[in-house]
């Protein structure tokens, strides 16, 4: 086999979408014809396809988004479409294309990298990482009767919501890590391919004003609550909205089902019902991973900054590709060094750099703390020494915990 892996033409995409019908059976053709050409980020260069003889065996596609890591938005790029003809399987296919989409998001600046699968083990071995993202299982007249009398009228949202519903997604996701940076056209390409029915997103107001809102759609696993999100101190209006997507559910004789960051209050309201079932260990789980340490560093360096000179400790400094005997972040090819005072006290690989940034949880932090902990926790190593109280306490304080806030809406 000669394969040649290179950037897709416009004369490829039908040879593309063949293929990846053939890979995903499952799923309709249409949701990746749109996905491509009704979506306004896309380019050429970020489909990426094996050749070999003419015929395309391979393809993968780059999906070019803004993801907020810490409130502060970094360039990243999601993967999709990985596919590879079944007479082409087991021959390093979807390993060149992946490695080649790395290069291409690596070119581009992109600093992170995530993904959905159902195989996480090929991923990981390129250098990906699940990250926990709780799902719900809920009887849906349960959480219908679930609701009590509301002092906000809930009604379909409509087109000219948009706007303002936007608005509230972008205060409720200030300053948090994982949700995708949003625009108006952005939000409406993605509702070419959710397949959101007319009636299936939902709006609650009060006195003419919109305080939260749901999105929801029919899947052959249930009705999905694809996102929730609401005002701040606006918490009482989600539970007219759950009770009312659950009223969708009952008319299509359906289970209520939902993924939702760890600590929302959709997670909260969802797992207070006596029947709901809930879990980590999801069938496609999303994974990371960094594709450049330094640009996920320097898009964060005012935030770093910030933080470091509210606590005490050393000097706060950053230098990228080199080695600043005084700095207490070090940036180097493949890892990052904390020191504390001249001595370096443990390094951080990619992946830990990744787990601190993100907020998730750092190995030695108390059992009792937040469960935001990724089903494979790197190590901290250090000159045959554990992490010293000082510098713990240090770290603490930079890079505080949170629950990654992702909805489903934004998976490819």
């Amino acid at each position: 086999m000669s394969l040649t892996v290179r950037t897709a033409r416009t004369a490829d995409l039908p040879a593309v979408y063949d293929l990846i019908e053939l890979a995903f059976p499952e799923a309709p053709r249409p949701l990746f014809v749109n996905q491509t050409e009704a979506d306004s980020t896309f380019r050429l260069r970020h489909a990426r396809v094996a050749i070999d003889e003419g015929r395309v065996l391979g393809y993968v596609r780059i999906f070019a988004r803004r993801m907020l890591v810490r409130g502060v938005p970094v360039a990243a790029g999601g993967i999709g479409s990985v596919a590879t003809h079944p007479d082409a399987q087991h021959h390093g296919i979807a390993s060149a294309l992946l490695d080649d989409a790395i290069t291409q998001m690596r070119r581009e600046g992109m600093a992170v990298s995530f993904l959905f699968t159902g195989i996480p083990g090929f991923y990981e071995r390129l250098g990906y990482r699940i990250v926990r993202e709780p799902s719900f299982l809920a009887d849906a007249a349960e959480a219908a009767r679930a609701a009590a009398p509301s002092m906000y009228d809930v009604r379909p949202a409509s087109d000219a919501d948009v706007p303002r519903l936007l608005a509230l997604y972008r205060a409720a996701t200030a300053g948090t890590t994982g949700a995708i940076a949003r625009t108006r056209r952005s939000w409406r390409d993605a509702q070419r391919w959710l397949a959101e029915a007319d009636g299936a997103a939902l709006v609650a107001e009060r006195h003419g004003r919109p305080a939260a809102y749901v999105r929801t759609r029919c899947r052959t696993y249930g009705h999905e609550i694809m996102e929730l999100e609401h005002r701040r101190s606006h918490e009482d209006a989600v539970a007219p909205l759950i009770a009312a997507a659950a009223r969708l559910a009952l008319a299509h004789h359906e289970p209520l089902v939902a993924s939702a960051p760890d600590g929302s209050q959709l997670a909260v309201a969802l797992a207070t019902l006596p029947s709901t079932r809930a879990t980590t260990d999801v069938r496609y789980p999303m994974m990371l991973r960094v594709v450049s340490l330094d640009e996920l560093l320097r898009a964060l360096l005012p935030w770093l900054s910030t933080r470091a000179a509210g606590h005490p400790g050393p000097p706060f400094r950053l230098r990228l590709n080199t080695i600043d005997e005084s700095a207490i972040l070090d940036v180097r090819a493949r890892s990052v060094a904390l020191r504390n005072g001249n001595a370096a006290d443990v390094d951080l690989d990619a992946n830990a750099t990744l787990d601190a940034l993100l907020g998730q949880r750092l190995p030695g932090r108390s059992a009792t703390a937040s469960p935001a902990l990724p089903r494979h926790s790197p190590s901290l190593q250090g000159r045959g020494r554990g992490i010293g109280a000082p510098l713990r306490k240090r770290l603490d304080a930079l890079f505080p915990e949170t629950p990654l806030h992702f909805w489903n809406t934004d998976r490819i």
